[in-house]
């Protein structure tokens, strides 16, 4: 790597900075072919892997010490949405519910600005319209307070195959998201995350690292520290018909 030290002249600076835009631009040419390779070899997988995402941004910001994390995120959410674009149909339906620019700035940070997206007054419709496109992913309001969609997740529930897999945004300190996605793919780890669970016991007196993160009637939600595969045992002692209705991966921060 050439030293900031070795410049003097202003233009000298400028033509090194071209001729690593340049670069960049042949590196990022070279990575969408790359993504149509990954499509053809998936062979009928989901399109959007949240777990891989966040593993990997995860994986390049620790890399650095010199580039904020926040940035990495960035940069790499609009590289992988190009890639997901070209990889299929996959569409994001945003529940505006909240501050309608707060939510839209929120997906374009995590999920960058060439996927299709579709917006929608309120969490039950964004959620249909997502049930019913295959490669379909709702952005809803993190549970909690009047935001109840989430029971639709669970045992019995209207969309009992959907999962929360991704928090919004990817960055930062927040205990809790702001923002959650949404979809049928499947709960797999990403290295660093949250199980969600939904019961209608309270699961604090067992697991120390219960936090209670929503309530709706008679059904609570618990974040529990790790990936779960299942259920614990314990907690099915206590409420049989506990599920887990998803992971987080945690914020990269």
């Amino acid at each position: 790597m050439t030293s900031m030290s070795d410049f003097t002249d202003i233009n000298q600076v400028r033509a090194e900075i071209d001729r690593v835009d340049k670069a960049l631009l042949s590196l990022i040419a070279e990575r969408l072919e790359l993504s149509k390779a990954v499509r053809r070899a998936k062979s009928g997988v989901r399109v959007w892997r949240p777990s891989r995402e966040d593993s990997h941004v995860r994986a390049l910001a620790a890399a650095t010490s010199d580039t904020p994390r926040p940035l990495v995120s960035r940069i790499w959410a609009e590289l992988m949405s190009a890639s997901l674009a070209m990889q299929g149909p996959m569409g994001l339906h945003v529940a505006l519910e909240n501050d309608s620019m707060a939510s839209l700035a929120l997906v374009r940070d995590r999920f960058g600005a060439s996927i299709p997206t579709y917006t929608y007054p309120t969490a039950s419709s964004a959620m249909a319209a997502t049930y019913a496109d295959p490669e379909g992913v709702a952005i809803l309001p993190s549970p909690g307070g009047m935001h109840s969609w989430w029971t639709a997740l669970g045992p019995g529930g209207a969309m009992a195959d959907m999962h929360i897999l991704a928090g919004l945004p990817r960055t930062g300190e927040l205990e809790w998201p702001v923002a959650v996605a949404v979809a049928t793919a499947d709960i797999q780890p990403s290295g660093n995350d949250d199980t969600l669970i939904m019961c209608r016991a309270d699961l604090r007196a067992i697991n120390a690292s219960a936090e209670l993160r929503a309530e709706a009637g008679e059904f609570f939600l618990y974040s529990l520290t790790g990936y779960l595969d299942s259920v614990p045992r314990d907690v099915l002692r206590l409420d049989p018909s506990a599920k887990i209705i998803g992971a987080l991966p945690r914020p990269i921060g």
